[in-house]
């Protein structure tokens, strides 16, 4: 198994990204400098649409990184969030949330957007996206908000995603390799809570939290808080709830740091994998293990409810700018969540830009995987929620749905500039990704 230096090191590799703000202040002496100098990204091309206040609200975007939702005590599982429930109690808390990918930077990219992962590109293998239309920071920003973000996991890391477009602030340097690429979540917090008390007017923040990310190791007493068992598996979930209870203690700096009008969105890119034969990881598994993720929206404006129809998370970029009386934009695919009816189908992808691509679809009742070497898998989820019984054939109602995903993602083309460059990776990099889980084509 490879190190935590030989993981930085090949996801440093994924190369540079492309800021429209000014090149952040050189890094302290035990940070590792930006790969290479960042080209700038064109003005995105905007088509705003949505009634905008006068007086906009800030907006508090906070991202768990790797959180399945069935493991968080506010949905029921064993990782205690008594803050996260309370934020949910004043707020909406969604039993079907599904991510469109997972994977961190691609997953984040449509969060930020509203448009599905594959009009972004091959983000991980380009260091950008192609997607020709604004951020959320970009839109915020345009209307007067500061701008920050603060950054938890390599995978975000400016050289490794582009995310940072709009932001003015884009804390993100750390020294990787000395933590398993992990940022501690205190450290991240804290930075964040103090940004945001400066802030005199309205701001829009964006907090990512990759503690619960393998290798999992929470901190006291959260290391011991749940029982091992007696094999690997069970102790590693046990060390994963452990992550995710000491995420929630996290919540409270970052809740007193907003103000009463702040919109709040909390949200997973996607969950992990402890069942299928696939531990550990979660880039090829379309299963609900890392396809449902926890959202909770809050703020003025909210009314305390629990949604049980699907959704998806593009539908987070115009719930969120709807809310804070910000103008959404017209090329967004996703869709209101207080507006807008359900969703029948939301579809996911996996190693979209590899000979390893998946395409999901799932409704409320059923979903239907289709697998890259051809094969079908398909789940009765009313009746077989933990997907262990294949009925080898994609279920009546969802067997159009990969036509008609496919028709969609050759329309989207109109969403996107021209095609960006791979980067050159130097001898035994593209192996290095590949043992990692990292890697592709």
């Amino acid at each position: 198994m490879l190190n935590a230096s030989a993981l930085a090191l090949a996801l440093a590799l994924l190369g540079c990204s492309a800021p429209d703000t000014p090149e952040p202040p050189a890094a302290p002496q035990d940070m590792p400098p930006p790969l290479a100098a960042a080209p700038e990204v064109p003005s995105p091309d905007r088509d705003p649409i949505g009634t905008v206040s006068t007086s906009p609200k800030s907006i508090l975007l906070i991202s768990w990184d790797t959180v399945r939702v069935d493991r968080v005590g506010t949905w029921g599982g064993r990782a205690e969030t008594p803050h996260l429930t309370k934020l949910a109690a004043r707020g909406a808390r969604f039993n079907a949330a599904i991510t469109h990918i997972p994977e961190t930077a691609l997953s984040h990219w449509s969060v930020m957007t509203g448009v599905e992962p594959e009009v972004h590109g091959d983000v991980p293998g380009t260091g950008g996206s192609r997607y020709r239309g604004p951020t959320l920071a970009q839109i915020a920003k345009a209307h007067g908000l500061a701008t920050g973000a603060f950054i938890g996991g390599v995978t975000l890391a400016a050289d490794a995603s582009g995310l940072q477009r709009g932001f003015d602030v884009y804390d993100d340097r750390h020294n990787w390799e000395s933590t398993h690429l992990k940022r501690p979540g205190r450290d991240v917090t804290e930075r964040a809570a103090d940004w945001m008390k400066k802030q005199t007017g309205p701001s829009f923040t964006f907090v990512h939290l990759f503690d619960a990310h393998t290798p999992y190791q929470p901190p006291p007493p959260f290391d011991t808080r749940y029982p091992p068992g007696s094999e690997e598996v069970t102790t590693q979930l046990a060390l994963y709830d452990g992550e995710i209870a000491y995420l929630d203690t996290l919540l409270p700096p970052l809740l007193e740091a907003t103000g009463p009008d702040t919109i709040i969105a909390l949200f997973s890119d996607h969950g992990e994998s402890f069942e299928h034969d696939y531990l550990y990881n979660h880039r090829d598994s379309l299963w609900d293990s890392t396809l449902r993720v926890p959202l909770v929206i809050a703020g003025r404006g909210v009314t305390p409810q629990v949604i049980e129809r699907q959704v998806g998370l593009t539908d987070v970029f115009p719930t969120v700018l709807a809310l804070a009386g910000l103008p959404g934009d017209s090329k967004a695919q996703g869709r209101d969540l207080f507006e807008e009816s359900a969703r029948a189908t939301v579809h996911s992808v996996a190693r979209p830009f590899t000979d390893r691509a998946a395409l999901a679809a799932r409704s409320l009742q059923h979903k239907g995987i289709w697998q890259s070497d051809g094969s079908v898998l398909g789940y009765d989820l009313s009746a077989d929620p933990g997907e262990t019984m294949n009925l080898g054939a994609i279920p009546k109602s969802l067997k159009a749905e990969r036509a008609g995903y496919q028709e969609r993602l050759q329309d989207a083309a109109t969403l996107q500039r021209e095609p960006l460059l791979p980067r050159a990776l130097p001898p035994g990099a593209k192996e290095r990704l590949d043992a990692l889980g990292y890697g592709g084509n």
